[in-house]
C-alpha cells in the first residue's frame, strides 16, 4: 500500500473516554459514529482489488450469494419480484474510518450507472490523504481516471484544504482529500469535524 494514503493516529483509550462523554450530552439515539458505507458494484472482485490495492482495504466478511426471489419496494413496503438472480455482500476494514459495504447483483435489471451529483443518493465517498499531489500521480500509475487537477481553498471555513475528485474503474466518482496542516474554521470552532487525521479526536 502506498504510504502517502495512510497518516492516521489511534488510541482506543482516548476513543472511549470521547465517545461516552458524547453520548452523555447529545439527546436521540446514543450512537459511536458511522459504522459503515454501503455502495453496490457490477463486479465485486475488481472492486475489491481496487480498494485494495489503491487504499488498504481488506475484506473481512462475506455474505452470500444468496438467491433473490423478491424485493422490498420503491417505497419500502411491500415485496416485489425481484431485479437479480442473487446478492453477495462483502464488508471493508480501511484504515480507522467507516467501513466499506460492497453490494454485488448477479443479473441486476437496475440502473447500471452511478448517479449524477444532482440525483437523490448522488455524491460521493472521499479518502483523506497528507500528500494529495502524491495521492494524484499514484492514481494515475494505476491507470485511474482523476477528474481535473487538485484544487486548494484559500478563504472561508475550509481554507486549507485540497482536494480532487477521481473514477473508480466501475465509473463512481469519489474524491482525494487533505489539510495537514487543519483548515481555517478550527482555530475558533467549539466542535471539529472528524478527521482521519485523529480518529480519536
Amino acid at each position: 500500500m502506498n504510504p502517502t494514503f495512510v497518516n492516521i493516529v489511534f488510541s482506543v483509550a482516548a476513543a472511549f473516554a470521547l465517545t461516552s462523554t458524547a453520548q452523555a450530552q447529545v439527546p436521540g439515539i446514543k450512537s459511536a459514529g458511522i459504522d459503515h458505507v454501503g455502495i453496490t458494484v457490477p463486479n465485486m472482485r475488481e472492486a475489491e482489488k481496487f480498494f485494495s490495492e489503491i487504499f488498504g482495504c481488506v475484506a473481512v466478511t462475506k455474505i452470500g450469494p444468496h438467491p433473490m426471489t423478491t424485493s422490498l419496494s420503491n417505497d419500502r413496503k411491500t415485496q416485489v419480484p425481484a431485479r437479480a438472480k442473487s446478492m453477495t455482500l462483502k464488508m471493508l476494514r480501511c484504515g480507522h474510518g467507516s467501513n466499506i459495504e460492497l453490494f454485488e447483483y448477479e443479473g441486476s435489471k437496475g440502473k447500471t450507472t452511478p448517479p449524477d451529483h444532482e440525483d437523490l443518493g448522488g455524491h460521493h465517498i472521499a479518502f483523506y490523504t497528507d500528500d494529495v499531489e502524491a495521492g494524484v500521480a499514484y492514481l494515475k500509475s494505476k491507470g485511474i481516471t482523476v477528474i481535473g487537477e487538485p484544487m486548494t481553498t484559500t478563504s472561508g471555513d475550509t481554507a486549507g484544504e485540497t482536494w480532487v475528485h477521481f473514477l473508480t474503474p466501475w465509473g463512481l466518482e469519489m474524491e482525494l482529500v487533505g489539510y495537514p496542516q487543519g483548515k481555517a474554521y478550527e482555530k475558533r470552532a467549539p466542535v471539529k469535524l472528524w478527521s482521519a487525521k485523529h480518529p480519536a479526536d
